[in-house]
């Protein structure tokens, strides 16, 4: 059933895509989802691509003198790490007008919170959500914290890691 999910998140991306920023050779293109390798790269990604685009940081907690117009700090602004539905809302919501940026800086804490599967089912759910609305959807976690056929898994999910 999973497998499902992950061949249509990438025939999502290759519809209509359009490169909105060049960040040192690295392309960010709509309808994408992207993981980083790093918080700070996924950080400083976010705040180029907002330079242009109105986004979203989705976090547990965000980093020392940071500070975004549209910031969504889980359990604190009303929304649990296991309530993925509510979630899912919340950011289909702000996307809905289109080209937008969504960091999503707790993949981990979905995984540790909820089922894996039931984690990756929200990410596929986002996913098709920003194909839809020509946004981008950045995320960053440790793929070492997981089990081979976790990664694989996840990996099939992005459109790219950087």
């Amino acid at each position: 059933m999973l497998h499902a999910y992950l061949i249509a998140g990438v025939a999502a991306c290759a519809l209509g895509v359009k490169v909105i920023y060049n960040l040192s050779g690295k392309y960010f293109r709509t309808r994408c989802a992207y993981l980083l390798r790093s918080k700070k790269a996924a950080f400083n990604a976010f705040e180029t691509l907002t330079s242009r685009y109105e986004g979203l940081c989705v976090c547990r907690a965000l980093p020392n003198g940071k500070k975004y117009k549209n910031t969504l700090i889980l359990d604190e602004n009303g929304i649990a790490a296991n309530d993925l539905e509510k979630l899912l809302h919340y950011i289909n919501g702000f996307i809905r007008s289109g080209k937008k940026v969504v960091l999503l800086d707790c993949m981990d804490y979905f995984i540790r919170e909820n089922d894996f599967e039931e984690a990756v089912r929200f990410l596929h759910s986002l996913k098709d959500q920003i194909a839809l609305n020509e946004s981008i959807l950045l995320t960053t976690f440790d793929l070492k914290a997981l089990s081979k056929r976790e990664q694989c898994f996840i990996k099939q999910e992005m459109d790219k890691i950087m």
